[in-house]
């Protein structure tokens, strides 16, 4: 039988196979039936690898988590070892960062216990990195849930402590590697300090500053200089430079005052003269133009170029056609650099054509290296800056908010793009259906205001209701590493940032004229017919004038959902016959009443048998062919 240390290896190899069964290079397959094809093949693998992970998870992780008891030294090491394999902070990459931090959250209570300083310190580390990443995945569901700011104090808490053993007779106490470690994380805690889009006070911006501001002076201090006369102090004046200049946000919504805005420009300006030198130990690390992203936009901040210039310079940084030069500066130049433009446009009341111009071709870039580019070694980032996107998100003629949305799920995650096409072509082929026999059921719709009118608009009330469906699932667009989690079950917080998606697509759905009319869809339809269960808690679907959309793209969803077994649950999908029965059984409660007597005609049963077949294939060649244009 294989130790806990052989299974644990098994189960990080099977993890990064997973990562790659689950997402096929579009290079790698000849055609769209061979995409397909290799999809459903891929996904029984994955099955299989997923039941021997659970198995190791119960077998050799958790008895570690969930026991009191001491643990030895191996045992230790072997947890260390696994986490470190798993999460990579400073590339802002991660395997399972959920694991990692219930791990990190054990480690440390076994430090506490063993009251040894460098255990404590190591533990304190991890708890820092680990609850970083979280914030990375989870600020990602504000401003609807705020459950970020949990693992935010968790983080801090741990910081916080670290920052002890500064304090000098504990700084003497310790070995050079744990001193290395302190001073490190006194600039590191800045990453726990914030989060992108909450709001926060005067002292605590003034807490972070001067956080970052000590962390510096260590570099001047004699005393840390003596007991550290190998660490690289210059890379240390850097990183904390870098630290500063990434704090305000292209328009300032933290609240920076024009003193602190003051001084985050002087620390950017000493940041680039540092890395202008040839020889600096930092040029292996960064980016130039991250570097020269901060350094113009600390400098509009603070009032030394003006909105003007500043566009001007982004659009001078992202002017080179990335698809014919790729190189390392891509992340920056296609996503953080168009971000700042967004934002800058978004307070302008019009756009001039230019503008349009160069935003639209921002657009069209961005998601053709979505869709070209390997992912899953650099998805926290991705998301990160995508969700922003989509939030400050400026709709153009020729690049809605629906169609953006579209790209950037069939880049993600291309199962859940071919599911939202299905769900929308059984949506309107109810719709249509019911229409025939209860247009009155359509009353109260946006345009709609009595069932004549409903009767006479049949083919608006279609279209609306398919564009609905089409959106229903955007939410999930900022959960995609938690809908990826295919290696193991679901941990208790991650089905909270499940059950978060509704409202984060009706959030984002409802930031945008062209699709504020389908939040209350989005946002119901894992809600019960009757308000009785389900999530949201706080919606109620009797009292939205789409609830009857609501329920045919439930009923939709379930439909499809239940009957694919390709990148939603890695099991074998039920027959149709077993999702009609759990859909009658359900009427009036979960299901809309007049479901049961409309799946009961055969021409609907037909249509929705032609969908889930001959459609669904379809569907799989159109997300080939979206992923595999030039």
């Amino acid at each position: 039988m294989d130790t806990a240390k052989e299974q644990l290896r098994r189960y990080i190899d099977q993890i990064n196979e997973i990562c790659s069964l689950s997402s096929p290079q579009i290079g790698d397959v000849s055609g769209a039936d061979e995409y397909r094809a290799t999809l459903i093949k891929n996904f029984i693998h994955i099955g299989e690898l997923a039941r021997d992970n659970q198995k190791t998870l119960e077998e050799a992780f958790y008895p570690f988590i969930q026991s009191q008891d001491k643990l030895d030294e191996e045992e230790l090491e072997m947890m260390r070892a696994f986490a470190a394999e798993f999460i990579n902070a400073y590339q802002l990459t991660n395997i399972d960062a959920p694991l990692v931090f219930y791990q990190a959250r054990r480690l440390l209570q076994e430090a506490d216990a063993s009251g040894e300083d460098e255990a404590i310190i190591l533990a304190l580390d991890g708890m820092v990195t680990a609850a970083y990443l979280m914030i990375c995945m989870t600020a990602r569901l504000m401003p609807v849930d705020d459950v970020c700011l949990q693992y935010q104090q968790e983080g801090l808490r741990a910081g916080e402590r670290l920052l002890t053993y500064l304090e000098k007779e504990k700084f003497l106490t310790l070995s050079p590697e744990m001193k290395e470690l302190v001073v490190i994380n006194a600039r590191y805690i800045r990453v726990v300090s914030e989060i992108d889009g909450v709001p926060q006070s005067r002292g605590e911006l003034d807490t972070i500053l001067r956080r970052m501001q000590a962390a510096m002076a260590l570099a001047e201090d004699s005393f840390y200089r003596e007991q550290l006369p190998d660490y690289n102090w210059d890379l240390h004046r850097f990183r904390v430079y870098e630290y500063v200049c990434s704090l305000p946000d292209s328009l300032n919504k933290k609240g920076y005052t024009q003193e602190h805005l003051a001084y985050i420009h002087d620390c950017s300006q000493a940041m680039w003269e540092l890395y202008k030198d040839p020889e600096a130990p930092c040029r292996a690390w960064h980016f130039t133009k991250n570097i020269y992203l901060y350094v113009i936009r600390d400098a509009f901040l603070a009032g030394e170029s003006s909105k003007e210039q500043y566009k001007r310079q982004l659009e001078e940084l992202m002017a080179r056609d990335f698809r014919e030069d790729p190189s390392e500066d891509v992340p920056v130049v296609m996503l953080a650099a168009p971000l700042e433009y967004v934002e800058v446009l978004s307070e302008e009341a019009s756009l001039t054509p230019s503008e349009e111009q160069q935003l639209l071709q921002f657009y069209r870039n961005l998601i053709s290296y979505l869709h070209q580019t390997p992912k899953k070694d650099m998805l926290t980032f991705l998301l990160g800056v995508l969700s922003l996107i989509l939030r400050h998100f400026i709709e153009l003629k020729e690049m809605s908010f629906e169609e953006m949305g579209l790209s950037l799920m069939a880049a993600i995650h291309p199962p859940t793009y071919v599911h939202t096409l299905s769900v929308a072509e059984l949506a309107q082929a109810l719709t249509r259906h019911l229409l025939a026999e209860k247009p009155e059921l359509f009353a109260g719709l946006p345009g709609i205001g009595s069932p004549e009118e409903a009767a006479a608009q049949k083919e608006k009330i279609e279209d609306f209701v398919y564009h609905a469906a089409l959106c229903h699932d955007f939410g999930k667009v900022l959960i995609a590493e938690t809908i990826l989690t295919y290696g193991r079950n679901l941990l208790e917080d991650e089905f909270g940032f499940i059950h978060a998606h509704p409202d984060l697509g009706a959030y984002l759905l409802s930031r945008n004229a062209s699709t504020k009319a389908y939040a209350d869809v989005a946002r119901g339809h894992h809600r019960w017919f009757d308000d009785s269960q389900g999530y949201p808690e706080g919606f109620k679907v009797s009292e939205s004038p789409c609830r009857t959309v609501i329920a045919l793209v439930a009923c939709a969803d379930c439909l499809d959902a239940a009957t694919d077994s390709v990148g939603r649950s890695y099991k074998s999908g039920k027959s149709l016959e077993q999702a009609l029965k759990e859909i009658r059984e359900g009427s009036g409660t979960r299901y809309a009443p007049w479901l049961a007597e409309l799946l009961d005609q055969e021409a609907v049963l037909q249509e929705i048998k032609t969908i889930l077949t001959n459609g669904r294939e379809d569907n799989y060649r159109n997300a080939f062919h979206i992923l595999n244009e030039p």
